[in-house]
Parts: C-alpha cells; sequence; structure tokens
C-alpha cells in the first residue's frame, strides 16, 4: 500500500505496487517513472550514495530481487548497497525541481502530458492526512510544484494528442487492486445498442430508463452522483466511469463503444482558462470521430454548482449506423483538472433520455 518510487545509480527503477494504485492513469505513473529517470540522468543518486553510509544487512535482500541479474548486483555493488528500502535516496528541494523538471521533458518527449506527473504529486498531499505519504518523504516539495511544471509547458514539444490512459495500465492496475474492468470477457454484453458488432443483426433496444436512481461516489472522492438503477456503473478507473443500460455498451476491435449512457471523467487541461480547456477537450473528441460535428457553440451552465461548459456534436454511430447526439460538460475540479460529463443517445430516442440526464446532471457533486 505504500505510495513510492527510487531509482539506482545506473538506471534501476524501483515502483511500489501502491504507486501504480493511486495513480488515476497511465500518465500520471509515467510522470512518477519520468521524475526518477531525470534523477539518474543528472545523477542524483550518486551524489548521495557517494556521501551515505548504506547498510550491508539490505544488499542480500536487493541481490534476491535481482534474481542473478549480474548486472544489477554490479549496480549495487558500486553503491555500497542499501537493503531493500533503499529510501537513503533522499533528495534535497534543489534536487527535486531539477528532477521535476527533466521529467516533463522526458513525459513530452516520450507522448506524455507533463501536467499529469503534476496531477500525481498534488493527488500524494491529498493522500497525506496526518501521515505524509513515504514518496514525498523521500521527494521534498521544493514548492508551487504543481505551478512549476505547468509554467515549464510552454517550453515542452507536448503532443496535441498526449498518452493519458491505456488498457494496459487499467488491466495492471485491476489486478493490483482487486477491481473489475470493463473489458473483462466475461462481462461483455453479447449485444450492442441496435446492432450486434459481430454480425450486425438487429437487436433490441437498450430498455427504458428507470424511474429510480442509485448512489454512485467514486473511489476517489472526487464526484458523486445517482444514475438509473436499470444502468450499470462501469469502473474505467478510480475516476473515469461509464453509466449506461445493458446492451449499450461493449467491445469491439476498435475498443470500448457506448451507443446509450454517460461518460464521467477528469482529465489534465490544454490550458488554465476553462474556456479554452473546453474547446480543446470538444476538438479532441471530434478528431477521434471523424463522422461528428459541433451542432451548438459552448454554452455558459453550471455543473456540479460550478461554472462549465455545454457543446454539442453529433454524428452517425459507427454501432448503430443512426446519428447519436452527444452533449458534452466541462468544468475545473478542486485539484486542477478538466473535469468532464458526456450524454449521449441516438437522435431518434433523445426524448426517452432527456429527462433522466437531467436528472443525473442536477445530481452530480463535485468535491470541494
Amino acid at each position: 500500500k505504500d505510495i513510492n518510487a527510487f531509482a539506482l545509480p545506473g538506471g534501476y527503477i524501483f515502483v511500489y505496487a501502491g504507486t501504480i494504485a493511486a495513480a488515476k492513469n497511465e500518465g500520471e505513473l509515467a510522470g512518477v517513472m519520468a521524475h526518477e529517470i531525470a534523477h539518474v540522468a543528472l545523477r542524483h543518486g550518486t551524489n548521495q550514495a557517494s556521501k551515505a553510509y548504506l547498510a550491508k544487512a539490505g544488499i542480500d535482500i536487493l541481490r534476491v530481487i535481482g534474481g542473478g541479474n549480474a548486472d544489477l548486483d554490479e549496480a549495487i555493488n558500486q553503491i555500497g548497497g542499501a537493503g531493500a528500502n533503499m529510501l537513503f535516496l533522499k533528495f534535497g528541494r534543489t534536487a527535486e525541481t531539477q528532477a521535476d523538471l527533466e521529467g516533463a521533458h522526458i513525459m513530452a518527449n516520450a507522448g506524455y502530458d507533463a501536467r499529469d506527473m503534476a496531477n500525481f504529486f498534488k493527488t500524494l498531499q491529498s493522500k497525506g492526512g496526518q501521515r505524509t505519504p513515504e514518496f514525498l518523504s523521500d521527494h521534498p516539495d521544493p514548492g508551487n510544484r504543481h505551478q512549476a511544471i505547468t509554467e515549464a509547458l510552454p517550453q515542452l514539444k507536448t503532443s496535441s494528442n498526449p498518452t493519458r490512459d491505456t488498457e494496459e495500465f487499467r488491466q495492471v492496475k485491476a489486478r493490483l487492486t482487486g477491481g473489475s474492468q470493463l473489458d473483462s470477457k466475461k462481462e461483455q454484453p453479447s449485444r450492442l445498442g441496435p446492432r450486434d458488432p459481430n454480425d450486425m443483426e438487429p437487436a433490441q433496444r437498450p430498455v427504458t430508463p428507470s424511474g429510480s436512481f442509485t448512489e454512485f461516489q467514486s473511489k476517489d472522492g472526487s464526484f458523486a452522483i445517482q444514475y438509473p438503477a436499470n444502468w450499470d456503473a462501469l469502473v474505467a478507473d478510480d475516476a473515469n466511469m461509464i453509466f449506461a443500460p445493458k446492451g449499450a455498451y461493449g467491445q469491439t476491435s476498435n475498443g470500448v463503444v457506448v451507443t446509450h449512457g454517460i461518460f464521467i471523467g477528469a482529465v489534465a487541461p490544454q490550458s488554465s482558462d476553462l474556456r479554452a480547456a473546453n474547446e480543446a477537450f470538444v476538438r479532441q473528441q471530434v478528431e477521434m470521430n471523424p463522422d461528428f460535428r459541433v451542432v451548438q457553440a459552448p454554452q455558459a451552465v453550471t455543473l456540479g454548482g460550478r461554472q462549465a461548459f455545454a457543446t454539442v456534436v453529433a454524428g452517425s454511430s459507427t454501432v448503430t449506423g443512426v446519428v447519436e447526439v452527444d452533449v458534452i460538460y466541462t468544468t475545473a475540479t478542486a485539484d486542477g483538472r478538466l473535469f468532464y460529463l458526456i450524454t449521449m443517445a441516438p437522435e431518434d430516442e433523445l426524448g426517452n433520455y432527456k429527462t433522466v440526464f437531467e436528472q443525473v446532471i442536477n445530481s452530480l457533486r463535485l468535491a470541494r
């Protein structure tokens, strides 16, 4: 459960399972690893090891971990050994600032968004309580960490479509935390919307939304919401969810698709200005769905008691073959992320979902 990571001179990086479990997406985990790679590249560990008295007892444990790896054994011998806890590599605030900035460059060059690294540090601070997470004990905040990384963004060659989450990450995290994943074969519905993606034969439309509602609270406490009792709540990760009726979601060769329901999640914004961040997010959604286009420009609304924007996009669904209408809502979270809620339904069924969507949206509560 401990949240930590450390790097040995020579480039060997160790990441605790608790760190993977705490990361909201692959981008945040990549941020931790980039930070550790930066410590190695900047030779911080070598400098620290030359000053430290490393306990003999720990060498044997690390050699067991190494499993007979001659190169790893040599790295351990060079630094004198330190035991399984290797947390002697405690760095000062200057080294942390350097690793943050160098790590941001490493992330950007690898196709990730450096803001995910900043968001992970902010997540750790919120988890602290009376006991500071080990990572922050060994990697002290140099001050205004999130702001410093954000200010460095203009200098980075950040991808217009950075990697933030992958199916591989969700599967690994699910194995560590014991959670279920949407792509679990036994959980996949056999039919998807009006058509089966395998044989394309007509199928029954999803059942009409129930008039009774069920409460959902995200594991990270970022939001709570009520949704129809006859819908499923599908966990993508701690902060990203799909709420949909059976028969309206499933797996195709192109990934997970939903024809009726609601997507909820949070991502690192591409701008500190909400309107600009919203426009960038909507543009990204349209680019991922070439047949869709914006049919109603962003309108100022309220979402979860906060200033927000609502944008309507529509296009022909590759699954159902009919026009689908999506409304994309975005607002800023307390920790600086862009919270989104997307409602979706075929145009000819909007009448069955309009009231339900409104009730779900009105029930939304965001962490303060």
